[in-house]
């Protein structure tokens, strides 16, 4: 039950903060679905980085639940654009954990590491994302998507990096 929750939470995260971006960033949008910076990408690297399976899950049912919002997205498309979305966290993981030596508990995660591992998912990610966009006839926008999920997720990152430091000494006060 304990894993459920987190999941459905780490999902309610996810969604929040991507209302959030369409709100607060909506200057920064190209065309639908495609911003100069994205923030909840950082939040789906996170969670693939942290949490893999559950992670993994929470970006499926965000996904869905965001994607829900649009009418004219038939049920097969829905899910395949969660699947999209969902692949490209976990590829980013596999990447470091094979080829840049990625431990799992992430304790050699540095800031070189962290800028190459945004680059690469903000490439799977947006590779995917454009294909899945050409299947529902969208204007393509690589480069402003690679652009803005790297961004997104290296803001994201250092953000959450920055708090958990500040955590950390408020914690011992």
């Amino acid at each position: 039950m304990n894993t459920f929750l987190t999941t459905l939470a780490m999902a309610v995260g996810l969604v929040a903060l991507a209302i959030g971006n369409e709100h607060l960033l909506h200057f920064t949008e190209v065309t639908s679905g495609v911003n100069w910076i994205y923030l909840p990408a950082g939040l789906r690297m996170c969670y693939a980085l942290v949490l893999p399976l559950q992670g993994t899950v929470a970006i499926f049912l965000a996904s869905l639940w965001m994607g829900a919002r649009d009418p004219a997205i038939s049920g097969v498309l829905l899910f395949t654009g969660a699947a999209v979305t969902a692949a490209g966290p976990v590829l980013a993981r596999a990447v470091a954990m094979q080829r840049l030596g990625l431990h799992p508990n992430l304790e050699n995660l540095n800031a070189r590491m962290l800028w190459v591992l945004a680059a690469v998912f903000g490439l799977f990610s947006s590779i995917l994302h454009q294909a899945y966009y050409a299947a529902l006839d969208r204007e393509p926008a690589f480069i402003p998507m690679w652009i803005g999920d790297t961004l997104g997720c290296l803001l994201c990152l250092y953000g959450l990096k920055g708090l958990a430091r500040w955590w950390r000494t408020w914690n011992k006060t």
